[in-house]
Formats: structure tokens, sequence, C-alpha cells
């Protein structure tokens, strides 16, 4: 399955959700449940903003990735600051003028880095 067709299938939000979760030390933090994980945390990690932790290595909280230097870059850019009611479930993130502005910004940063072959 190419890059595009696989991106038919990922929630940015829950993208985003986990790559805020991973910045703040638990990736699952902002999903509800991990179905679905794999597919929405890929373009993060294709685009290099978390990595896989390595075996071994001891995870905070839960978590499965932790950010990279990009990751947390892009994170303190769009994902700090945000309204209080976002701290549910990112499947309650719709419509919040923040989170569209993030998800828009995480669609071009994959876009850029994964189909400009940065990474």
């Amino acid at each position: 399955m190419d890059s595009r067709a696989q991106l038919s299938h990922v929630s940015w939000t829950h993208t985003l959700g986990i790559l805020r979760g991973a910045a703040e030390g638990n990736d699952a933090k902002y999903n509800h449940t991990l179905g679905g994980y794999d597919r929405h945390v890929r373009p993060l990690v294709d685009a290099g903003l978390v990595a896989w932790l390595a075996d071994g290595e001891e995870p905070e909280n839960d978590s499965f990735v932790r950010t990279t230097e990009a990751g947390q870059a892009f994170y303190e850019e769009y994902l700090t600051g945000l309204p209080a009611h976002t701290v549910c479930r990112s499947n309650a993130w719709v419509d919040i003028p923040e989170i569209d502005r993030a998800t828009t910004a995480l669609a071009a940063e994959y876009e850029q880095r994964v189909q400009g072959g940065d990474v």
C-alpha cells in the first residue's frame, strides 16, 4: 500500500493526540483506546517526529514512542497553550481552531518531510 492510501485511514486528530501525549510523557494520554495506534502513529514515525522506544529503554508511563527534536519543536509551536478543554480525549477536539491549525501543520509537515524526501 502506498503512503497516500495509508493516509486515507489516518485520523490526523488522533495522530496529533499521540504526538502531544508523547511530548508529555504518555503517548496514549489523549486517545481512548490503542485501537488503530499503529496506523495513527505511522505518519509521525515516517516524518521523524517520534521514534519507537528502543529495547530496554524505560518508557515514561506506558509510552511506545518518544518525541524527537523535530517532534518536540512541533509540540512547542502548536500544542502548548491549548485551551483547557483540550485535556480530554483527542476525538473531542473537532472544530477547535487551535487544533485545526495544528492538524493542518502536521499534515503539511508530513508532506514536506516524507513526500519531499527529507526523511
